[in-house]
């Protein structure tokens, strides 16, 4: 299964340790000055070449943050000043169509401004498909499945959005009933996941997170060892008392144990950066999490088991 690690924080000294572990990555206009400093990075230390890159559209984010709605125009033109300035780098090279989201922000939507969202997202598609490769369309919970029949009979690359107003079990059936209608040949992508249970949920082609740095950035390392993920808490602010995941909790063998594979991952790595540096956990969080997509296989069809 393939995680497109999700990241604005885009840093030239720490490209080349990210590189060795995963090679895949989405950034979205919504940092577009990150976009182009990413493309830079990857063409002069030679290595794009080996790295499939997804531009997302940030509709979702500039919607949240109240501001007024992207032109299609102005993100196609973004789009090929990005195919422009890689130089056909990149290994694969991908856009998410600029969606509309519905209704406006902190106001209940209504069904008409669904329908309206779904009739202007699936316009500018077939816009940006005119003039952009590789675009990839969206279906969200809550559209009519006539659109995912739509998509299908254009591509079979396209992306899933649950609902992030929804809760897990609603994500996670509705994502149930969309792999039971979808082509057994589709490459479906998730989009903006911020729980592994919705990974875990079917087959996904590939999905992205920003778990990495959101785990980060409140004090938590995304640990794999070798069998599971779980959160353990390296914050002075957060201690053993407020927390059952905290490292402290653990026994004095899993502490050693878990230090042990920390300081494995390399010389910046170990317990005292943990706890106070979060791009270290950020780094961290990307060598753990990667490992435990390259080692998931995803079972297929299990959403009942243990929903409620």
């Amino acid at each position: 299964m393939i995680c497109y690690f999700s990241d604005s924080g885009i840093k030239e000294e720490d490209e080349l340790f990210i590189h060795k572990h995963t090679k895949h990555r989405l950034i979205s206009y919504h940092y577009k000055s990150a976009v182009l400093k990413f493309i830079d990075i990857c063409l002069k230390h030679d290595i794009a070449k080996d790295i499939s890159f997804i531009v997302d559209s940030g509709a979702y984010s500039i919607w949240n943050s109240g501001k007024p709605p992207l032109k299609v125009q102005v993100y196609e033109d973004f789009c090929h000043d990005v195919i422009k300035r890689s130089k056909n780098g990149f290994k694969t090279l991908e856009f998410i169509n600029l969606d509309v989201i519905p209704g406006t922000r902190n106001i209940p939507v209504t069904y008409e401004d669904i329908q309206e969202a779904q009739i202007k997202s699936w316009e500018n598609y077939i816009y940006l498909n005119k003039s952009i490769p590789n675009v990839l369309p969206v279906f969200h919970q809550g559209d009519d499945f006539k659109y995912l029949k739509m998509i299908e009979d254009i591509t079979l690359r396209y992306c899933i959005s649950p609902a992030n107003d929804r809760s897990t079990p609603s994500k996670l059936l509705w994502c149930n009933e969309v792999f039971s209608k979808i082509n057994k040949e589709a490459k479906p992508h998730g989009l903006g996941f911020s729980t592994s249970e919705v990974v875990k949920c079917n087959d996904w082609y590939s999905f992205d997170a920003a778990t990495h740095a959101l785990r980060a950035a409140f004090g938590t390392l995304v640990y794999y060892n070798g069998d599971k993920m779980m959160d353990i808490v390296f914050s002075d602010r957060r201690g053993p008392k407020d927390t059952g995941t905290h490292f402290y909790k653990f026994s004095q063998t899993e502490q050693k144990l878990i230090a042990e594979s920390i300081e494995a991952i390399g010389e910046q790595f170990n317990v005292d950066t943990m706890f106070a540096d979060g791009k270290t956990r950020k780094l961290a969080n990307i060598y753990y999490m990667s490992k435990f997509y390259n080692d998931f296989k995803a079972p297929k069809q299990i959403i009942q088991q243990n929903l409620f």
